[in-house]
């Protein structure tokens, strides 16, 4: 796996809303220079390196930390959770992954590490990872004819 660019995070972020209109709601990301960087950060967050070994090994566990440090660290003005999910199933599609769950099943999941406490943060990690690896699966290669 590798991180989703930031270039590409922010084009989706920026494009996102208006294309897909009221359905996904009319308050737009708070995107700025200073967060930029703590967006930046937290694409980073599931490469996370320690003496040289990764504290985020399956792919699962890269996705848990990604959807639960969006969420929980109010990086953005307005809009963590969205900008979780949908980083989220971009972060996943740049490797080759999706999730086999509805947009109301990943936002129940959303307002649940939302509300969680921060003394919770390993047993919602545990959940997360578990939860994700059950609905990711690899999405088809491009180009392999059935598109």
């Amino acid at each position: 796996m590798s991180p989703l660019p930031i270039n590409l995070a922010i084009l989706i972020l920026n494009d996102l809303p208006e294309l897909l209109g009221e359905t996904y709601g009319s308050e737009p990301f708070s995107i700025t220079d200073k967060n930029l960087e703590e967006i930046e950060s937290l694409l980073e967050r599931p490469f996370q390196t320690f003496d040289g070994v990764e504290l985020y090994e399956s792919p699962a566990e890269k996705v848990a930390v990604l959807f639960y440090q969006i969420i929980k660290g109010h990086k953005l003005e307005n809009g963590n959770k969205r900008t979780a999910i949908i980083l989220t199933l971009a972060f996943l599609a740049h490797n080759a992954f999706w999730l086999s769950a509805s947009g109301d099943e990943l936002y129940k999941m959303a307002l649940l590490v939302a509300e969680s406490k921060a003394f919770d943060k390993e047993k919602e990690m545990k959940w997360l990872t578990i939860k994700f690896s059950r609905i990711m699966t690899r999405s088809l290669p491009r180009g392999d004819g059935r598109d």
